[in-house]
């Protein structure tokens, strides 16, 4: 795997390390923030990795997914939730998109549904690379 891709896929799980401790603490809105950034690193990595490119410059997670789907297989559930978190890229760090304070917006289970998805997200997805190996 090329060094660079291999930076991203890294960081994308530090994002989710990041993810859990803010849970425990209970800054959900930078676990649902730090869910999304895993995923988006997670997809430009594995667009080096796997698809030979330089993935497009976007926070929105289904186009980077998009390209992948033949390589990386998502039940249903996951592919909506690619759709469903891409947004809380913003709603997470702004509060006039958010429409009020995102600590207060963002509930413990919500962030703890993103967590778990993201996580099986990261998994399978790591599971596909390794079989490319």
């Amino acid at each position: 795997m090329r060094e660079e891709a291999r930076w991203w896929i890294e960081d994308a799980k530090r994002c989710l390390e990041k993810a859990e401790k803010y849970l425990d603490l209970g800054f959900y809105e930078d676990t649902v923030f730090n869910c999304q950034q895993a995923l988006e690193k997670l997809f430009k990595g594995l667009w080096i990795a796997l698809l030979k490119r330089r993935p497009i410059k976007t926070h929105k997670i289904t186009s980077l997914y998009k390209p992948l789907e033949d390589e990386i297989h998502l039940e249903d559930e996951l592919k909506d939730f690619l759709s469903l978190i891409s947004p809380y890229y913003f709603i997470t760090r702004y509060p006039d998109i958010a429409m009020g304070l995102p600590g207060e917006i963002i509930t413990k289970n919500f962030a703890l549904d993103c967590l778990t998805k993201t996580r099986r997200i990261l998994e399978c997805s790591l599971r596909s690379i390794s079989k490319e190996k």
